[in-house]
């Protein structure tokens, strides 16, 4: 007798298998390969999560609904357009389970993030990869990729390992170009290192549209990699739907208290 099958497809997921890092003596090694913040986390962002250790038997509000209006004062959107996650992995894991699946594709530039085509053979959707101009997300390609199973299309903005970025212009282009069915994904999780004037993270075409989604994340600018926190904006009907799939309590206390208290 055979054991249990796992769902086709499955098994041909590569297993990620996060880099080992180690210097001599008591050197603590800058991980640039990771992108993690060398000068950690803030002051205020430690005191929190020691305090929240005070609390560690009680269950984390459930919708991390502080963050979320800290988060929304700042760029002038409702709370009701944001959602927090364990990371920005997982929300875009919670994003394709919402709306991909058998027979669908999820599109991405050729060296956009992994976790996009990880993400999308987990629900049995088929990635799809758009070459790439000098290392640059290609509109053109990106555009001439789609097809009637494209449920998500996703663009690393600034890119990570490429370092490149397209315009606001850009991005506009590549949302004007797709169906009205299909929710282009912008994932902003470098976009503060980004001081050139025609750059975007997107946030207005998330305003200006229904199928416009911009993630964002708490370990980079803010070194709170090890909390894993992530938080996205989208149209209200987008959260409706994403909070379907989301675990009722997702991100952690001490997560939420650093988070807060970084933001």
């Amino acid at each position: 007798m055979s054991g249990p099958t796992p769902r086709p497809g499955i098994l041909d997921i590569p297993l990620y298998v996060p880099g080992t890092h180690a210097a001599g003596g008591d050197i603590e090694p800058a991980i640039l390969s990771a992108n993690e913040n060398p000068l950690g986390a803030s002051g205020e962002a430690v005191d929190a999560v020691r305090k929240s250790a005070e609390s560690l038997h009680r269950y984390p509000e459930g919708g991390s609904i502080e963050l979320r209006r800290a988060i929304a004062g700042e760029i002038g959107c409702a709370p009701e357009n944001l959602i927090c996650g364990s990371g920005s992995d997982e929300i875009i894991s919670m994003l394709i389970r919402a709306y991909a699946g058998p027979g669908d594709e999820v599109l991405q530039s050729r060296h956009g993030f992994l976790m996009y085509a990880i993400s999308a053979k987990t629900v049995g959707a088929t990635p799809v990869f758009a070459p790439e101009t000098n290392l640059t997300t290609d509109v053109d390609n990106m555009l001439a990729h789609v097809t009637d199973r494209t449920r998500l299309v996703f663009v690393a903005n600034p890119n990570n390992p490429t370092g490149s970025y397209i315009s606001g212009a850009e991005l506009a282009r590549l949302h004007a170009g797709l169906p009205e069915d299909v929710i282009l994904v912008i994932d902003a999780a470098y976009s503060e290192y980004v001081e050139d004037p025609d750059y975007s993270d997107g946030q207005e075409l998330v305003a200006a549209h229904e199928n416009v989604v911009m993630t964002r994340t708490f370990s980079k600018i803010f070194g709170l990699a090890a909390l894993r926190l992530g938080w996205a904006y989208a149209p209200s009907s987008i959260i409706d739907v994403v909070n379907r799939v989301r675990g009722p309590f997702n991100v952690g206390a001490p997560a939420q208290a650093a988070g807060l208290a970084a933001w």
